[in-house]
């Protein structure tokens, strides 16, 4: 029988260093590719799936109170390494 993965979005900052972490689920270990400066997409080893997301100067990015996307495309990311 399979596990139930809980599938919700987990997150926390770390406000001494401005970074935010974002996981699908609980945190999971990973590959971490950056996809943007100081964007990073944490893939599942095996499948390649995407499982978190970690940004870099999160509030320095984020403060302006003006909605902005991530410039990252998660469909366009996979891991190529063995």
């Amino acid at each position: 029988m399979e596990k139930e993965i809980n599938e919700g979005l987990v997150f926390s900052y770390d406000k001494t260093s401005d970074i935010l972490y974002l996981s699908i689920g609980e945190p999971q270990e990973g590959i971490d590719e950056e996809v943007e400066e100081g964007i990073f997409v944490r893939l599942n080893p095996k499948t390649k799936i995407p499982n978190g997301i970690m940004i870099m100067d999160f509030e320095k990015r984020f403060s302006n109170n003006k909605t902005k996307p991530l410039p990252l495309k998660i469909e366009n990311i996979s891991y190529t390494g063995t």
